[in-house]
């Protein structure tokens, strides 16, 4: 069995770590990206939808405010 110095040792594992990290960064930043564009995707349909309520009541208020119109006033 060959015994391996400490600077050898060293070497190999600054060696892997430098494979491990050229393999997972690609990876990583796909995933980052990813979620990035699911987050940005939640947030339009949240907006979307807040804005559909607003629409819903601004066009309720302008109902009644056309039938209060339409209320005859009496003296």
């Amino acid at each position: 069995m060959e015994v391996l110095r400490e600077e050898e040792v060293l070497q190999l594992e600054e060696d892997l770590l430098r494979r491990l990290e050229e393999k997972l960064t690609p990876l990583v930043e796909r995933a980052a990206g990813d979620a990035a564009k699911i987050a940005m995707h939640q947030l339009r349909l949240d907006l979307m939808n807040h804005i559909s309520r607003h629409e819903d009541t601004i066009r309720r208020l302008k109902r009644t405010e056309s039938a209060l119109n339409h209320i005859p006033t009496t003296r």
